[in-house]
């Protein structure tokens, strides 16, 4: 038998919480007569329900906050997320562990904390607390610079971070703009989605970090650098790739290259799905690779194109590149890739519009890397073994110092002392028969 809407009961539920949602639920006409509803109403409703839903949120995070303030949990002998799990799971199912973190992160994001000042606390995420309260932030994108916050907080100058912050939640937050005769109306202008907030953090996140922390994260994600094979099903092979920013920005590029829907011969368009065009596409590069080892590519040694201001390149300061795919590389990292690959110049606009791409400043012709790979025989750092076609063309006078694209200026170096190379800043000597490294 079907329950009216005044027979159902919410029971530990506050009044004025009761009574607003029985109020929602007779607004509907209830489950069963939803059939009834004109469609502007059904669109409406679901707006009302969207804006409770935020409402809650952010009564969630009020009473988590109140909870932490009180040691409610500490009295109770259960970790935060836990005391708060046990709390909302006692009449209904366990919120998602997710869902918990972003709660008890976002309490604490309002709270001073031990070894912070309350007014910097305050200052610093002010305005991303009132943009989450307001309904301008859902809890997704708040709790994504409520982690910004705290990681970057230990290693940033304060004032540095708070105009960070500020501006990427002025970035994130929704606009709401009245329109229409007398404004009656409302437009809602969505701010950046989640992953363009996520790779905004990343970049920002760069820039308030010193370059030689940039350096030291950069080798720690090369180093967890991994591919491990398992068994799949139907005697199929499963491959699992872990990469960091910088491997996964040539990765990237090389699989757009060649992973897009072919057309048939009649226009028929590709039957294959995107993944399978895409492993398609790995097992191309890698055929091509192995197919002819002893050659040059004929292709351009990387594709990947990447936004940074040419002085910051020439001068070594302390800002990031970004890649096309949304990767975010420290200035050493896009140094080093600019010492082999093609730079391709992105003029951009104040807004970052892309007003003009330039041709490509430099690389190596094929004819140059088969004299220099003739000459080296492969990797030129002392004691290493690395074969010649697993190397790159090093600048040995940088590209970016006003180095000469010559084969008297080339060097072949495998990736590892390619890096190594850069980060000690080391030059050599270069003659007809060889390369002599002066470390």
């Amino acid at each position: 038998m079907s329950m009216t809407i005044q027979q159902r009961e919410l029971p530990g539920t506050v009044p004025g919480v009761r009574e607003a949602l029985r109020s929602l639920l007779e607004s509907t006409g209830g489950r069963d007569q939803l059939w009834q509803l004109a469609d502007d109403d059904v669109t409406e409703a679901l707006s009302d329900v969207a804006r409770v839903r935020q409402l809650l949120d952010v009564a969630e995070v009020a009473l988590v906050r109140e909870g932490l303030g009180r040691g409610l949990p500490a009295e109770t002998a259960w970790t935060e997320r836990d005391w708060v799990t046990r709390a909302e799971g006692q009449r209904c199912p366990d919120p998602s562990g997710r869902h918990t973190s972003q709660i008890v992160r976002m309490a604490r994001t309002g709270t001073p904390m031990a070894g912070r000042s309350a007014h910097v606390a305050s200052e610093a995420v002010a305005g991303l607390v009132a943009a989450f309260e307001s309904g301008e932030l859902p809890l997704g994108k708040a709790d994504q610079l409520a982690r910004f916050h705290d990681q970057v907080a230990p290693v940033a100058v304060e004032e540095e971070l708070a105009e960070a912050l500020e501006k990427l939640t002025d970035g994130a937050s929704d606009e709401v703009r009245r329109t229409g005769p007398e404004g009656l109306s409302r437009e809602r202008i969505g701010g950046l989605t989640e992953r363009q907030l996520a790779s905004a953090i990343s970049r920002t996140g760069r820039l308030l970090r010193p370059e030689k922390e940039q350096e030291d994260e950069d080798r720690r994600a090369k180093a967890a650098r991994s591919l491990t094979r398992s068994e799949g099903p139907a005697g199929m092979t499963r491959y699992r790739v872990l990469l960091d920013e910088e491997g996964a920005s040539v990765l990237d590029a090389a699989l757009a290259a060649l992973s897009g829907p072919v057309t048939g011969p009649s226009g028929e368009p590709d039957p294959r799905p995107a993944t399978q065009r895409r492993a398609d596409a790995l097992v191309e590069i890698i055929r091509r690779a192995v197919s002819s080892p002893g050659e040059t590519s004929t292709n351009e040694k990387a594709q990947v194109i990447v936004t940074m201001d040419l002085d910051d390149l020439r001068e070594q300061t302390n800002a990031a590149g970004l890649t096309c795919t949304g990767q975010v590389l420290a200035p050493s990292v896009v140094r080093r890739m600019a010492c082999d690959a093609g730079i391709i110049p992105a003029i951009l606009g104040s807004n970052g519009e892309v007003l003009e791409m330039g041709r490509k400043v430099r690389f190596f012709t094929p004819g140059q890397r088969r004299a220099i790979w003739l000459r080296d025989q492969g990797c030129t750092f002392p004691d290493c073994t690395m074969p010649p076609q697993w190397t790159d063309v090093h600048h040995v006078d940088w590209w970016c110092h006003d180095g000469a694209t010559d084969v008297s200026n080339g060097a072949l170096l495998c990736g590892r002392h390619h890096t190594r190379v850069h980060q000690l800043g080391v030059s050599a000597t270069i003659t007809g028969t060889g390369v002599t490294w002066h470390l």
